[in-house]
């Protein structure tokens, strides 16, 4: 009776593992038919159980249900308990066999559902979520990259940007150096901010090499972006370096005196050293060499223009140089008290600030005509331009009382803020 007792056990056990593999199989087939509470339920039980739960199909079908979950309701915990489920499955059978046919896709797809999370989390400012999410997709792509599973995720350079700028705005300046210097190393294109946030990384390390290097990459990415002027043009100043930039600058277009391009650019960096701007973009201390610089920019202004009469930036600059002048003298002017206005000093200020305007304005005219010619077709930063070119307009053809001239502009003003 002993060994019919032990035979009947045995029996029992093996019928008790059949019903609950036969819970995985029904798992697998609800799952075929889309029916994921049923799937679930099943694959749940089989976890239960002693025996099923250390099976890799087991964790295998708990995690292909587990994404169909997570795809179909966007959910990035669901689709984390998937990628676990799938750990599991090749930490118990690390050669299995279904792992590729079976595998392959729904791995994909938690990897997909879970960046996408971080970057609804980005829209939403979510940054520590955002950097959570994008931190795991990326653990899940060199998780399915290193098993062998029939393909590979490529390297996804706009997420390992978007990685290191969701760690800076969450205040983890390491997460964030460690992902924007690997987005630049990759020569990401997709957004210029990588190179003004990684530039200020460097900065903040006191890395001044590192700091000129992602300056001078951005420049060579985003020749027309303004703003890695405006970087460099600071990178010089903070660093005491204004000498060097100078004699680099003076060589290039020593080597290159008819380039138009190189001309101007050569004058734009001159007149920011003259007129340098705080981080915030206010008007800082004039250099000890400010007439000098400004000078030097002037004459490098109207070689540019030789060269190329027409271009409506290098005659904006220009006028722009004048008119800036002419603000600074009015502003003296009007900072006299009532007693000093009819003062010889207020006449002299007067006289400076009509000359500068006379001379700020024909330049600023030929912009116009230049801007205007194009409008249809200028880019951001040109619209801007010819923006604050007409706003100066306006405001010479005030002080000249001009009104018709002045009703002119603010039509062109309107077509243009309206597009």
């Amino acid at each position: 009776m002993k060994k019919l007792l032990v035979s009947l056990l045995f029996c029992t056990a093996s019928v008790s593992v059949m019903a609950q593999r036969a819970k995985v199989a029904s798992a697998d087939e609800n799952l075929k038919k889309q029916d994921l509470e049923k799937a679930k339920a099943d694959i749940d039980a089989a976890l239960q159980n002693d025996k099923t739960k250390n099976e890799a199909k087991t964790w295998l079908v708990d995690g292909k249900i587990l994404e169909a979950m997570g795809t179909k309701q966007k959910s990035s915990a669901l689709a984390v308990e998937a990628y676990n489920a799938f750990k599991k499955a090749l930490e118990i059978d690390p050669k299995m066999k279904e792992a590729i046919l079976e595998m392959n896709q729904p791995l994909f797809n938690v990897y997909a559902t879970i960046a996408n999370a971080g970057y609804a989390d980005l829209n939403e400012q979510n940054w520590d979520s955002s950097l959570i999410n994008f931190k795991k997709a990326f653990e899940i792509a060199d998780f399915y990259n290193g098993k062998n599973l029939g393909g590979t995720i490529p390297t996804d350079t706009a997420l390992i940007f978007y990685t290191g700028y969701a760690a800076n705005q969450a205040g983890k300046k390491d997460d964030a150096f460690t992902y924007l210097k690997k987005a630049a190393d990759l020569q990401f294109k997709g957004e210029p901010a990588l190179y003004v946030i990684l530039g200020q990384l460097y900065e903040e390390k006191g890395d001044q090499a590192n700091w000129l290097k992602t300056i001078e990459q951005a420049k060579a990415l985003f020749p027309k972006d303004k703003r890695f002027n405006d970087m460099e043009m600071a990178f010089y100043s903070k660093t005491g370096k204004s000498d060097e930039l100078l004699a680099m600058l003076e060589k290039k277009i020593a080597e290159n005196p008819n380039d138009e391009a190189a001309v101007l650019d050569y004058a734009i960096r001159v007149d920011n050293l003259a007129n340098p701007r705080d981080e915030r973009g206010n008007d800082a201390p004039k250099p000890a060499n400010y007439e000098e610089l400004i000078k030097k920019a002037e004459d490098a202004y109207k070689k540019a223009i030789q060269l190329n009469p027409a271009d409506a930036t290098a005659n904006f600059q220009l006028g722009a140089l004048y008119f800036n002048r002419a603000v600074v003298f009015n502003k003296e002017l009007n900072n006299l008290d009532s007693k000093q206005q009819t003062s010889p000093k207020a006449k002299e200020l007067q006289t400076k600030v009509e000359g500068l305007m006379n001379q700020a304005l024909p330049f600023f005219e030929k912009a116009d005509a230049g801007f205007s010619a194009k409008v249809s077709n200028l880019d951001t930063s040109d619209r801007q331009t010819y923006e604050s070119c007409l706003y100066a307009l306006q405001k010479i053809y005030a002080i000249k009382n001009d009104n018709a001239k002045v009703e002119e502009v603010k039509k062109k003003l309107d077509a243009l803020t309206q597009k």
